[in-house]
C-alpha cells in the first residue's frame, strides 16, 4: 500500500516580468510569482524555467513506478518558506537490510526542489536507519541527481537513477558491516569531524578552524552511538546521521538538515574517512 494524498505543493505559479523605479520591465529578469497569493517566490535571468512543485512529485512518483521497485512505500512532503523550497521523501517499507542483528535500514527515495534557486532539483536513493529514525546518506554517485532549472526532467532517467540507487543500497550491508569492525576511538573521532563537519572558515577564507559548539555536540552524539554500537566506524558514520537528523530545535529544520546531509556527503569523500580503515581493524 501507498500513501498519495495531495498536499499543499499543488499551487499555481507562473513566471511574471520584473520592473524598475520608473515602471520599466527590466530586461533579462523574471519573478516566479505564486499566483494564489501574489507573493514572489523567487526572482532569475531569462535562462530560468519553471519547475513546478507538483511536476516534480509526479515525475518522481513515476519514475517510482517505472523503476517497479516495490508498491509498499509511503510518500511524505513538505513545502517550505511559503511553498520556495520543497523536500519530499518515499519510504520503502519491505525494502530493508540488516547490517547488525535488530539494526534494520530501509531504503528511501528523497527529492528537492525550490522556486528560489537556494536548491536545485534533485534525488538521491539513501536509507534510513530504523534504530532511532537516523537518516542514513550516501554519497555513491549511482544514487544522485541533480537538474538545473534550465534542464527537463526525465523519468526515464530518475528511473535508472532509483534502480541503481537500489542496488547500491542492497550491496551496502557489507560495507556497513565492514564499519563495524573498523575501530574508531575518541581520538580519531575527533580528528575526523575538525577536518570534515565541525570545520568553520574564517572570515578571510583562508585559516580553517573548528567550530567548537558543533564539534562538542558531535563529539556527545558520538559517545551516544558508541555506547549502543561500539568503538567502529559504523558508530560514527550513524553520529553523524543523527547529527543531521535532528534539527528539530533550530530556526530552519528542513534547511538545516538539507545542508548537514549534503555535509555527510562530502564528509565521506574526504581522506580522512578512507583513512579510518588503515588505522584501525579488528
Amino acid at each position: 500500500m501507498y500513501d498519495f494524498a495531495p498536499q499543499k505543493w499543488e499551487f499555481p505559479v507562473e513566471s511574471q516580468p520584473v520592473f524598475d523605479q520608473l515602471g520599466n520591465p527590466i530586461k533579462g529578469s523574471q519573478a516566479v510569482v505564486r499566483t494564489d497569493t501574489n507573493e514572489v517566490l523567487g526572482v532569475h535571468g531569462s535562462r530560468y524555467r519553471i519547475l513546478s512543485h507538483d511536476d516534480v512529485v509526479n515525475s518522481i512518483m513515476d519514475a517510482v513506478k517505472e523503476a517497479n521497485l516495490s508498491s509498499d512505500y509511503k510518500l511524505d512532503v513538505k513545502v517550505i518558506e511559503g511553498g520556495r523550497k520543497l523536500r519530499g521523501e518515499i519510504l520503502f517499507n519491505n525494502l530493508v537490510v540488516e547490517p547488525a542483528v535488530g539494526d534494520f535500514v530501509k531504503f528511501r527515495v528523497s527529492f528537492f526542489n525550490s522556486y528560489d534557486a537556494s536548491w536545485s532539483f534533485s534525488q538521491a536513493a539513501d536509507g534510513l536507519r530504523l534504530w532511532c529514525l537516523n537518516g542514513c546518506t550516501t554519497p555513491m554517485g549511482t544514487a544522485r541527481s541533480v537538474f538545473k532549472h534550465t534542464q527537463s526532467i526525465s523519468v526515464e532517467g530518475s528511473a535508472k537513477k532509483i534502480a541503481n540507487g537500489l542496488d547500491t543500497f542492497m550491496n551496502n550491508r557489507e560495507l556497513w558491516q565492514s564499519w563495524m569492525t573498523t575501530v574508531v576511538d575518541d581520538r580519531m573521532a575527533e580528528a575526523f569531524f575538525k577536518a570534515t563537519i565541525a570545520k568553520t572558515a574564517s572570515r578571510q577564507q583562508l585559516v580553517m578552524k573548528t567550530n567548537e559548539k558543533q564539534l562538542e555536540n558531535l563529539l556527545n552524539i558520538w559517545q551516544a552511538e558508541k555506547a549502543q554500537l561500539g568503538n567502529n566506524k559504523w558508530a560514527l558514520y550513524n553520529a553523524m546521521t543523527y547529527w543531521a537528523s535532528h534539527t528539530s530545535d533550530l530556526k530552519n529544520p528542513d534547511v538545516a538538515r538539507r545542508n548537514r546531509e549534503d555535509a555527510i556527503a562530502k564528509a565521506m569523500k574526504h581522506d580522512r574517512w578512507d583513512q579510518l580503515e588503515y588505522e584501525g581493524v579488528f
